[in-house]
C-alpha cells in the first residue's frame, strides 16, 4: 500500500511540473506580448508629440524658402 501511496505522490508531483513548466512558458510568452505592445504603444505616442512639435518649423522652412526664392527674382538670380 505505501508504494501505490509513494507512485500517486510522484505522479501528481511529475504532473505539477509539467503543469508548471507549461505555465511558465506560455506566461513568458504573454508578458514578452504585453511588453512588445506597450513598446509599440509609446513609440507611436513619441512619433506623434515629434511630429507634432516639428509643423511648426517645417511652415516656417517652408515661409523662408519662399522668401528666398522671392528675394532670389527680386535681385534676377
Amino acid at each position: 500500500m505505501d508504494q501505490l501511496i509513494w507512485m500517486l505522490i510522484g505522479a501528481g508531483g511529475l504532473a505539477g511540473m509539467i503543469v508548471m513548466r507549461l505555465a511558465a512558458k506560455h506566461g513568458f510568452a504573454w508578458v514578452r506580448a504585453e511588453l512588445k505592445s506597450r513598446a509599440s504603444a509609446a513609440e507611436a505616442e513619441f512619433r506623434a508629440r515629434v511630429t507634432a512639435a516639428a509643423a511648426p518649423f517645417e511652415e516656417r522652412v517652408k515661409a523662408l524658402e519662399t522668401s528666398v526664392a522671392a528675394i532670389k527674382a527680386k535681385i534676377g538670380g
